[in-house]
C-alpha cells in the first residue's frame, strides 16, 4: 500500500514533466526563458518558451477564443483590471505568497494576477548633449528632436502616458502638444529606445529610475543620468497571471509559485533591473537609482475605463 502511494506522488510530481509552458510578455522580459528557464526547468522538468509582445493585452483579446499563451507577465496594478474585467486572466494564489513583505504589493485581493516586482519611471539623458542636469517634465521641451519615447500600446509608453496624466490631469493633452517639437522617435518599446539612445541617436529617453545601475555598472554614470521630475514620480507593480483558457497547465501553477521565490527575484533585481516584492537584500548598485517622496497616483477604475480612449487621443497628436 505504501508503496502505490509512494508511486502515484511520483507521477504526479513528473505531471509536468516535459510540458512547455508559453508566456508572453515585453520584450525586456526575455531573460525569463533563458536564465529563469533553467531554473524553473531544474524545479518542474517544464520548459519556457517566452514570447515578446508590443501590446498584451490586445493580442489576449485577439486570441480569447484560442488562446496560445499559458502565462503572461508584465501586467500593471493599472491595466491589470482591463485583462480581469474581460476575463483574460484567472485567479490563482501562489503558494509562495507568504512571501510578499507588503500588503501595497498585492495588487489583487482575488490574486487574478500574483506581483513580480515593482519599480519607478524616469528620464534617462546624456549629460554630455544636454550639458545640465535636468528637475522637470518641462525641461524636455528645451530640447528640439532629441527625446525617445515608446508608442503608447506599449508597456513603457503605456505608463508614460499615464504619469503624465497623473501629473497634468485635464491638460496633459496640452502637455503632449507642446512636448512634440522634443520628440526624436517614437519606438515599438523600451529596448528599441534605449539602443538608439545607447549609440547617441537623442539625448533624453522615457525609461526606468533603475537604469541608473545599468549605467553605474557600465562606468558611465557621469555621462548617462536618470531623473525622476519635481511634479512627482510613478510608481508601477509588475505581475504574472494565469491565462482564462479551459485548461491550466500545471506547469503554470508552479510558475507562479516560482516567481515569489528567492531565486526569481534575484533575477529580476539583476536582469529587470526592478525591486523584489519578498524580502531581499538589495545590491550596492540600488544606491544610486533617483527615488522621490511625491508620488503620482492614479484611480484604476478611472484608468480602465479612459485607456484605449486616451491612447487614440495620445497617438492623434503623435501623428500630427
Amino acid at each position: 500500500m505504501k508503496k502505490t502511494v509512494l508511486t502515484g506522488l511520483f507521477l504526479i510530481s513528473l505531471v509536468s514533466l516535459g510540458e512547455e509552458l508559453v508566456v508572453y510578455g515585453p520584450e525586456s522580459m526575455k531573460w525569463i526563458e533563458t536564465s529563469a528557464g533553467e531554473m524553473f526547468k531544474e524545479k518542474t522538468g517544464a520548459t519556457i518558451k517566452y514570447i515578446p509582445i508590443d501590446g498584451l493585452i490586445p493580442r489576449m483579446k485577439l486570441e480569447k477564443k484560442n488562446p496560445k499563451a499559458d502565462i503572461v507577465v508584465g501586467l500593471t496594478d493599472i491595466n491589470y483590471l482591463e485583462a480581469k474585467k474581460d476575463g483574460l486572466i484567472k485567479n490563482y494564489k501562489p503558494t509562495t505568497a507568504k512571501n510578499i513583505v507588503k500588503e501595497e504589493f498585492i495588487i489583487d485581493k482575488d490574486w487574478s494576477v500574483t506581483p513580480i516586482d515593482y519599480g519607478m519611471l524616469a528620464l534617462n539623458y546624456n549629460y554630455d548633449k544636454t550639458k545640465k542636469d535636468l528637475k522637470t517634465f518641462e525641461d524636455l521641451k528645451e530640447y528640439p528632436k532629441e527625446l525617445l519615447i515608446q508608442d503608447p500600446r506599449s508597456f513603457t509608453g503605456e505608463a508614460f502616458m499615464l504619469w503624465t496624466i497623473g501629473v497634468y490631469g485635464e491638460d496633459w493633452l496640452k502637455f503632449w502638444e507642446g512636448l512634440k517639437p522634443s520628440i526624436l522617435t517614437v519606438s515599438s518599446g523600451w529596448s528599441d529606445s534605449f539602443a538608439k539612445f545607447s549609440v547617441g541617436e537623442g539625448a533624453i529617453m522615457s525609461g526606468y529610475a533603475s537604469s541608473s545601475i545599468y549605467f553605474y555598472q557600465d562606468g558611465n554614470q557621469d555621462k548617462y543620468k536618470s531623473y525622476i521630475p519635481e511634479e512627482g514620480g510613478y510608481v508601477y507593480l509588475e505581475g504574472a497571471a494565469l491565462v482564462n483558457k479551459k485548461k491550466t497547465k500545471e506547469s503554470a501553477e508552479k510558475f507562479l509559485n516560482f516567481v515569489l521565490e528567492p531565486e526569481f527575484q534575484k533575477l529580476a533585481l539583476e536582469k529587470n533591473y526592478m525591486f523584489p516584492v519578498i524580502d531581499y537584500k538589495l545590491p550596492e548598485d540600488y544606491k544610486f537609482v533617483p527615488t522621490t517622496s511625491k508620488i503620482v497616483r492614479l484611480d484604476a477604475e478611472k484608468v480602465n475605463e479612459n485607456m484605449e480612449k486616451w491612447k487614440k487621443q495620445l497617438i492623434e497628436v503623435l501623428k500630427k
